[in-house]
């Protein structure tokens, strides 16, 4: 976990700078901001009530901010015979996380995503098709189900396709835009 302090110099809209800066940071290095106060500035010296300013927040921010981030780990399928349908907004291909390159998966429902592995990938081609600019607006169902690693069983997260009788599988899905959106 790493802290900052940022102050936007005369004439630059330090909110606008802000999130840009979050956005390269996410979108480059891997790194999701999980919590952002802000704190009034002090000129002379700080009053006991100026120390950091709660903002009240939207129904909308309280939605975004109480939903799950991150990506999904084994714990979240624990419940016995938990599945979770899904429909894909798009795949980040060859993302920087841990000194390593990781294919990630992204989901319109959901702020959490998923690694995906070499089995993994091979199953979403072998059921999605080649080309991962093709499955925007499909489903997937994650669930949790036991493999064999260097002879000892384990759990991991698994995918399937949705169950039969919930339409073809696809819906419509904004189309993604890498271009910077302006603010």
């Amino acid at each position: 976990m790493f802290s900052a302090t940022f102050v936007a110099t005369p004439g630059v809209d330090g909110i606008k700078a802000f999130r840009a800066l979050l956005k390269v940071a996410l979108r480059r290095f891997g790194l999701r901001a999980i919590d952002v106060r802000e704190r009034e500035r002090a000129l002379v010296s700080p009053s006991p009530r100026s120390q950091t300013r709660e903002l009240k927040m939207s129904a909308f921010s309280e939605r975004i901010r109480n939903q799950k981030k991150g990506f999904f780990k084994v714990a979240d399928f624990e419940d016995v015979g938990k599945e979770l349908t899904l429909t894909i907004n798009h795949l980040d291909e060859e993302m920087e996380m841990f000194g390593e390159k990781k294919d990630v998966l992204n989901f319109v429902e959901t702020g959490q995503q998923f690694i995906v592995n070499q089995t993994i990938a091979e199953w979403l081609i072998d059921h999605l098709g080649d080309d991962p600019e093709t499955w925007p607006g499909k489903r997937v169902t994650l669930f949790l189900a036991e493999f064999s690693f260097k002879g000892e069983t384990k759990q991991g997260i698994h995918l399937k396709l949705p169950p039969p009788g919930t339409g073809d599988g696809t819906v419509p899905v904004r189309p993604r835009k890498d271009a910077e959106v302006p603010f």
